[in-house]
């Protein structure tokens, strides 16, 4: 049965710099350090106001449409401080939340990182913005950790009041918006990076059979690694727009294709060797993923003879609280328990969805979809004005 990973997405490479390099570009209103943060009443109002205001959700056609450094700083110095507020807020919405050391931890990285983006200078160069902008992006990779920690200490410590409804809810909705922080952020980091692609972290020809069969390779030697055995993993393409089986491309962020297959096949793999009790018989559960397309859609399917997922886990294989493996036996393979529910957020964040199809006693089915079009590949930005829910089944 599936478990999950809390294993985060790569988005840009981290720019070469010494570790205080933004320590000169701090806005006189906060004070911070690695761990902590003082904010003034002056930055408390910015906060309270801009948590007001509506994020603006890009499209991927408009995100290439604004590929100078210049013209993604300005959108970025007013748009990251609304999205950043709205997850300060929510921060806030929890009663007590001070005295949960994790949730204090974010909160403070937070308010640091709304009162830097909205003091930092943009000229007369972009230097002191993308050290700002660095300073977010790569010294915050903790944060899933630390939200996760947060959660399990509070359904722990304050049961009645935060269930595992709760807890989905609110980390489904500050983890989306934040993952459209980071990739408007790491967007632009790409953009300045000279030696990056002109078009950021956007492929506009993502070739998604490479991405499988490169991950697919990946997984299976780490499943040998830790358990000596290496699961059949086989990979075809059928492209409704061409009449061969030739790689299937469209453009995306292909981090985000990386990732949610590999948590997938993670899953698959776990379970199959698992499940077996010789190498023959694994030869004969082998895993699929077929990846097909038409001209406004991209479907990744990824099936396996696991034995299924049980008839009363259901849609707690969604929940942040809820994991099955033992990772005394299957290490990296077993996970944290937050890969399958950010696997899901990564396919909504686009417009997309991850379902999953249970036959219990035989084995899972797991669809991945994106809409293929640019300009149908739109953000989603919960807020707490707008209603928003995860998109996926769990198909009885």
């Amino acid at each position: 049965m599936f478990s999950v990973s809390s294993k985060g997405v790569r988005w840009a490479a981290k720019l070469v710099r010494a570790a205080d390099a933004t320590a000169r570009f701090l806005p006189c209103g906060v004070r911070r350090s690695r761990r902590r943060c003082f904010a003034t009443a002056d930055v408390i109002a910015e906060i309270e106001a801009y948590g007001a205001m509506e994020p603006h959700p890009q499209s991927l056609g408009q995100v290439l449409t604004v590929l100078e450094p210049w013209r993604a700083a300005k959108f970025l110095q007013t748009e990251y401080p609304i999205r950043c507020a709205e997850r300060i807020q929510m921060i806030e919405s929890i009663p007590n939340w001070q005295s949960i050391p994790e949730l204090a931890d974010v909160h403070s990285r937070h308010q640091w990182a709304f009162s830097a983006m909205r003091s930092v200078e943009r000229k007369p160069t972009l230097s002191k913005f993308t050290a700002v902008a660095d300073d977010i992006v790569n010294g915050n990779k903790d944060v899933v950790a630390l939200m996760a920690q947060a959660v399990h200490r509070l359904s722990n410590e304050r049961p009645g009041e935060f269930d595992s409804a709760f807890v989905d809810r609110f980390l489904n909705d500050f983890l989306l918006n934040r993952i459209g922080s980071n990739f408007l952020m790491s967007q632009y980091l790409a953009c300045v990076d000279e030696n990056r692609p002109a078009t950021g972290i956007i492929d506009p020809a993502v070739n998604v059979t490479a991405i499988c069969r490169e991950t697919a390779a990946e997984i299976a030697g780490i499943c040998r690694h830790y358990t000596n055995r290496t699961p059949v993993i086989r990979i075809q393409t059928h492209d409704a727009e061409k009449r061969d089986s030739a790689d299937l491309e469209f453009s995306f962020i292909p981090q985000i294709v990386s990732y949610v297959v590999q948590e997938i096949l993670k899953n698959s793999c776990r379970a199959t060797v698992e499940v077996v009790d010789s190498n023959d018989e694994l030869a004969q559960r082998p895993i699929d993923i077929v990846i097909c397309a038409d001209k406004q859609r991209v479907m990744i399917h990824v099936s396996d003879r696991a034995g299924g997922i049980p008839f009363d886990v259901g849609q707690h294989v969604w929940s942040y609280l809820y994991t099955t493996a033992d990772k005394d036996k299957t290490g990296y393979l077993a996970g944290h328990g937050v890969g399958l529910p950010i696997s899901r957020l990564y396919t909504n964040y686009l417009g997309g969805a991850l379902n999953l199809v249970s036959l219990p006693g035989f084995g899972t089915h797991a669809y991945i979809y994106f809409p293929r079009l640019a300009s149908n590949l739109v953000e989603v930005v919960p807020d707490k004005d707008h209603s928003w829910s995860a998109v996926s089944k769990f198909v009885l």
